[in-house]
């Protein structure tokens, strides 16, 4: 590789990551939001303030059912570092994505076996670009708390290209080294987060599909011995996972679903991704539930696909069946359960899984690169003008995530008013009620309420603006929906006790009072040893 080979890909690196942190630039103005932000950095326990003891807290246990040690040191370091200044967080994040970028047009690279060709550089730098600022995007760099996903991205890329390099020296006696530094990275991608078990697999896709591989079946045996550490990692971690959350295989946004629909809805999840990849409008942080019957479209679709891309495989192009393939084993952990949390489909599952597909993107410019001619400019401005496109759109969709208020409004005034969507409701009141807007609080919860009459949350929520605002009529009733909404919800019952004791209703006080206190309430409990009946 001569010097005007590295000057290019300098070159390209630094115009990747740039193009990757002036599009999000903007996001440096914007704040915490109050959905997860609260949890993973601003009120997280652990490390306010940051000691011995909370960091030790942090690699020994898990936090919210997954163990993501190092991802929530990084927040830890930036707590440390800024304080609850947003700016320095958000800076964090930024960087990361830029850094990624430029893994993507590296791993490109390496997996063209063609060094920093001018076609090569060409294709794998507009792939990278396009993934930098593409508005999938948005949601993963925007938000403070997807720091897991960009985190995992940062270490999984390089042990891919540390693998690849491995692969093509093994048996050489040099490669020794090479699996080392796969082995370090995986494990700090699989300690960002649990989707990165499935390395090991995506490996051995690697190496049936795209790099060299031994034709006996000793050799074969060893492209699975020495993998068998990875393994262990892998199944380690995704067992403690769902033995941590023994219901995430039913999680709170898919339980609804009925038999049928339940083994469907992993391949709307599937071709949901590649969708708004495809086509990416109407972004949210909440998607709405689907019926049975464009589920089982998916499923044929994903069926169809498959079917395609091995058959390409098998008639020696490996490329479409490479990137379908590995983009399903990544989308696995989050389709069921594994990392996914809450939500079985979200705009953050696609950082690391729709990789390939800008990898293939730029081997196809490439291609058309090497042709010359009206092939080589179509492609470069078919290219040129859907990054220029999906910068703008990015730049839009990263500005919804400015405050909590621009946030949920925006998902509010999209959205249709059904349950779906009673979180967005939820988190835009309480936002409101923290800016002193009462009057919107109450008017939005109390939408809420009637679009899910069974979320105790909003109720509680409803019952406390009602109260700060002297009703303490409607807040009682409030709070009593809430506890038959949610008979294990301390705070309402302990709520119900407060405005019962001021209406004057004794018994009704000490009942809820008592609940509470059950319920493991610490403040109910100790207002029952001094409680005085009002008169």
């Amino acid at each position: 590789m001569g010097v005007p080979g590295r000057a290019g890909l300098v070159l390209a690196a630094v115009l990747v990551a740039a193009a990757a942190l002036a599009v999000f630039a903007p996001t440096l103005g914007h704040g915490f939001v109050n959905w997860d932000d609260d949890a993973y950095v601003y009120a997280n326990p652990m490390f306010h303030p940051i000691t011995a003891e909370g960091v030790g807290r942090i690699v020994s246990h898990f936090y919210y059912y997954a163990y993501i040690p190092v991802t929530l040191l990084s927040h830890a370091a930036d707590v440390a570092i800024w304080g609850l200044n947003p700016r320095g967080h958000h800076a964090t994040n930024i960087l990361l994505h830029a850094a990624n970028a430029v893994w993507v047009l590296l791993l490109g690279l390496l997996l063209l076996r063609a060094g920093p060709s001018p076609s090569a550089l060409a294709g794998m730098s507009l792939a990278a670009l396009l993934f930098g600022v593409h508005p999938l995007r948005a949601e993963s760099v925007s938000w403070i708390s997807d720091r897991k996903d960009l985190l995992c991205a940062f270490f999984f890329l390089p042990a891919l290209a540390a693998y690849i390099q491995y692969a093509r020296r093994r048996g050489s006696g040099r490669e020794g080294s090479w699996w080392v530094v796969t082995f370090l990275l995986f494990v700090l991608a699989v300690l960002s987060k649990s989707t990165a078990v499935v390395f090991p697999f995506l490996a051995l896709l690697l190496d049936w599909l795209w790099l060299r591989r031994p034709g006996d079946a000793a050799g074969r045996a060893r492209l699975l011995l020495e993998k068998i550490p990875f393994f262990v990692v892998s199944l380690g971690i995704a067992a403690l996972s769902l033995s941590q959350a023994p219901n995430a295989l039913r999680a709170y946004a898919v339980s609804h679903l009925s038999v049928a629909e339940g083994y469907f809805f992993p391949f709307y999840s599937v071709i949901f991704a590649l969708y708004k990849t495809l086509l990416p409008v109407h972004l949210e942080p909440i998607y709405p539930r689907v019926a049975l019957g464009p589920m089982i479209a998916c499923a044929v679709l994903v069926a169809a696909i498959t079917a395609l891309t091995v058959w390409q495989a098998f008639r020696g192009r490996p490329g479409p069946a490479l990137a379908w393939l590995g983009y399903l084993l990544l989308l696995l952990p989050n389709v069921f359960g594994l990392s996914s949390g809450m939500q079985p489909v979200a705009d953050r599952y696609s950082y690391l899984s729709t990789i390939g597909f800008f990898l293939l993107l730029g081997a196809a410019v490439s291609w058309a690169w090497e042709r010359g001619g009206a092939r080589r400019l179509a492609a470069v401005a078919g290219c040129g003008a859907l990054i220029a496109a999906s910068a703008a759109a990015t730049l839009s969709q990263s500005a919804h995530w400015r405050s909590s208020i621009s946030l949920w409004e925006y998902v509010v005034a999209s959205s249709p008013p059904r349950p779906d969507y009673a979180d967005a409701y939820l988190n835009l009141g309480t936002a409101y009620a923290q800016s002193g807007r009462n009057a919107d609080a109450r008017r939005v919860l109390g939408r809420a309420a009637a679009i899910d009459p069974g979320r105790a949350d909003v109720l509680e929520n409803l019952g406390v603006i009602q109260y700060g605002e002297g009703d303490r009529e409607r807040a009682a009733a409030s709070f009593r929906s809430a506890t038959l909404a949610d008979p294990r919800l301390a705070v309402a019952f302990y709520n119900l006790a407060i405005v019962s004791d001021e209406l004057g209703r004794n018994a009704e006080a000490l009942e809820a009072m008592t609940r509470a206190a059950r319920l493991g309430s610490r403040d109910a409990l100790d207002a029952l040893k001094s409680y005085k009946p009002r008169p």
